[in-house]
């Protein structure tokens, strides 16, 4: 099956692509791209998914986050025979990118720690108080180059944070992006609270970007995409509320 959708595996209605191996140029995976309707029922999913979420105490996400990141360790080596036949890396590369996804997850809790809470100022007048929430479905755009770790830290915090996720990866490492979320499936993660879907191409991006309807975008993925989303006509009033967030390369 090639999308996660509202916790359950199903085919998409796209185009079929396959991924091969760019060292013996065997094809390591194959399956078929998200339509715009699917792209749809994905952010509905994780819109519908985001109460609920984001009510659980933070105990309980960090469980099954902590979870994602015993399994990650438990499936090291196969994760980074993925991520090496995939993008060509030596073994040695594709193994420090796992090590960097597990060590995330430690980072990522410290960090909310450090960057939430709640804090109570007096003023002359009366009295602050400000207080942290979740911004709700967010958007992840995986990379190539780094397709395990560079989603994997936007997609780690959200989901800490009580957000929900709709992750796209890149066209050119499906099979990367499908074992990370199997791993997610397997750490308990409840339904909708992180989808998978794919776009092939430039008309299917453009379908996509009509469909988008979160409340953060997240690039880990290379600038045209998003000018793509930005730039049509429905979301340019939605690109105001956005929160978009930079990764220096």
């Amino acid at each position: 099956m090639s999308l996660w959708i509202n916790g359950e595996w199903r085919p998409g209605r796209g185009p079929g692509f396959s991924k091969q191996d760019p060292v013996n140029l065997k094809v390591v995976w194959q399956g078929e791209a998200a339509d715009a309707g699917q792209v749809a029922e994905a952010v509905a999913a994780a819109r519908q998914a985001f109460p609920s979420w984001a009510r659980l105490p933070f105990a309980a996400r960090q469980a099954i986050v902590e979870k994602f990141a015993a399994l990650l360790e438990a499936s090291k080596a196969e994760l980074t025979a993925v991520i090496g036949a995939e993008t060509g890396k030596p073994r040695w590369e594709a193994a420090g990118e796992v090590t960097a996804m597990i060590n995330k997850v430690a980072i990522s809790v410290k960090a909310y720690h450090v960057r939430t809470g709640e804090q109570h100022s007096d003023l002359p007048d009366g009295a602050a108080t400000l207080r942290h929430r979740p911004h709700g479905v967010l958007a992840v755009f995986g990379p190539y180059n780094f397709p395990g770790h560079l989603p994997n830290g936007h997609i780690v915090p959200a989901l800490l944070a009580g957000n929900t996720v709709v992750f796209k990866p890149s066209e050119l490492t499906p099979r990367s992006g499908e074992a990370v979320v199997k791993l997610w499936q397997q750490a308990g993660l409840p339904a909708g609270c992180s989808t998978w879907c794919r776009a092939v191409g430039k008309p299917a991006r453009r379908s996509a970007a009509r469909r988008i309807s979160t409340d953060c975008c997240l690039p880990a993925a290379q600038p045209p995409v998003f000018i793509c989303i930005a730039s049509w006509p429905g979301n340019r009033r939605r690109s105001s509320r956005w929160r978009w967030a930079a990764i220096t390369r």
